[in-house]
């Protein structure tokens, strides 16, 4: 699961990945058919000192045909309907991409933003990461589950801060560094998100707000304003940790909200 890679290993190097504020948000209707609401954003300034001056928002991710890649590769049927330049808050600016399809059973979607190395793109799936869907019509109702990738890598071990083989984990205990982190991923957001045609029946989701779901919430600013919560957590957040490992770890701390790893809705 990218996501959790991300958190585990999010203080390991400073990447471009700092600049980033995605959204996707699935739409589905009782007959399966929908659209992905996609919202990828990047803070052109910080973006282009890091790149010296190169980049930003009339990069590869405002290109149709990258787009029209991005939605081949969420599965059979996903077409590219429209895209839009958009801008966000404290400089942030990027593209509004929405994307039909025919059947949800048909697609996958990414936990994560995705960037090449000349600037940014749309999400796209790859095989670790994705979040794949099943949905079933049950008289005047449809049920539809959402299956999370839960299995940690092979050889998997835990990253502790500071310990002999962690590689580059920066020292959480010295505020330089801290202060240093907290400037550098101001404004990176990550949310995935389902939204169904109706009302929903019953659903074992444990983020519902009427007929949206979320799936994964994760706004890094947030996450590191309790410094004491973030450093008690990071240590259990190992690269290749499987989800049902790391949500019972997760539930008070502000920042981040993960569900899964199998979620079912039925709806009308």
């Amino acid at each position: 699961m990218r996501s959790l890679r991300l958190l585990g290993l999010l203080l390991s190097s400073l990447s471009l990945t700092a600049c980033l504020n995605s959204t996707t948000i699935v739409k589905v209707k009782p007959d399966g058919s929908g659209t992905v609401e996609q919202i990828t954003l990047v803070n052109t300034a910080a973006l282009k000192g890091m790149m010296g001056g190169q980049g930003g928002p009339n990069g590869p991710m405002m290109n149709k045909a990258e787009l029209e890649r991005t939605a081949e590769r969420m599965g059979k049927g996903v077409r590219l309907v429209s895209s839009e330049p958009v801008k966000g808050d404290a400089g942030f600016e990027g593209v509004k991409a929405i994307f039909a399809f025919d059947d949800i059973n048909q697609i996958q979607v990414s936990q994560g933003p995705g960037m090449d190395g000349g600037g940014m793109r749309s999400s796209e799936p790859t095989s670790d990461d994705p979040v794949r869907f099943k949905l079933t019509r049950n008289g005047g109702t449809s049920t539809l589950s959402i299956n999370f990738i839960d299995q940690p890598a092979k050889g998997r071990v835990d990253v502790q801060p500071n310990a002999p083989g962690s590689g580059d984990m920066p020292d959480f205990s010295n505020p330089m560094i801290m202060n240093m982190i907290k400037s550098m991923f101001q404004g990176f957001k990550i949310n995935v998100g389902l939204e169904v045609a109706g009302s929903i029946v019953k659903t074992n989701a444990e983020y519902v707000s009427g007929p949206r779901i979320t799936l994964l919430e994760l706004d890094v600013a947030s996450l590191l304003a309790d410094e004491a919560k973030f450093k008690a957590i990071q240590g259990k957040l190992g690269p290749d940790a499987s989800l049902s490992e790391v949500k019972p770890y997760l539930k008070d701390i502000k920042g981040i909200k993960i569900d899964g790893p199998s979620i079912n809705v039925e709806f009308k």
